[in-house]
């Protein structure tokens, strides 16, 4: 891995955005079901929420859509993920979402009341998972929801590119994130962290 960025990283190159439809995929919303991940955000209404590591943006629409009373930031590394949200027609309706580059994140620094993080944290280097941490507030909170390596799957990376949740446990702390629950789902794991 030659990318400074990505140092720490368990996956070793940043996800193909020729694959981005695959990310668009409703059936997603079936394996990580929104009524059991977004109630852990605790987010009180008019919250900051920055879903981090949009992707397409597939659930920071569905967050903005169950949850128009929260301010959801949809943040990307990949312009060309920007782009595809960007003409998604849904975002016409979900004017509560504002699209933001990681080249922001300074701007964010302890601006967030919570972080979404799903299927993202096998893809940050130290200084990303860092930074993720920097953008709450105080008592801020992120849900980390991640494919579990100690479970067999038919989907997904190949489990040494992805975290146990032991793993994952330790590098949210090594951020000075303080883990408070965790929750099983067939294939990932979901941690509930809070910054003090």
């Amino acid at each position: 891995m030659d990318d400074p960025e990505r140092r720490g990283a368990r996956q070793p190159q940043r996800f193909d955005p020729q694959r981005a439809a695959m990310l668009d995929d409703r059936a997603r919303l079936e394996m990580l079901p929104p009524e059991k991940i977004f109630p852990l955000l605790a987010a009180p209404r008019g919250a900051c929420v920055v879903d981090f590591g949009t992707g397409t943006g597939l659930f920071a629409l569905e967050l903005a859509r169950r949850r128009p009373d929260l301010r959801v930031v949809a943040l990307d590394e990949q312009q060309r993920m920007l782009e595809r949200l960007r003409a998604n027609p849904a975002l016409a309706q979900a004017p509560n979402v504002s699209l933001r580059h990681t080249s922001e994140l300074a701007a964010l620094a302890g601006s967030a009341d919570a972080v979404l993080a799903i299927n993202v944290l096998h893809e940050l280097g130290d200084e990303a998972t860092a930074r993720l941490a920097a953008i709450l507030k105080p008592s801020g909170r992120v849900v980390v929801v991640d494919w579990n390596a100690a479970i067999e799957r038919p989907i997904g990376p190949p489990r040494d590119h992805v975290y146990t949740t032991e793993e994952a446990r330790g590098r949210l702390e090594r951020v000075g994130l303080r883990v408070r629950e965790e929750e099983p789902l067939r294939y990932h794991f979901v941690l509930t962290a809070e910054r003090p």
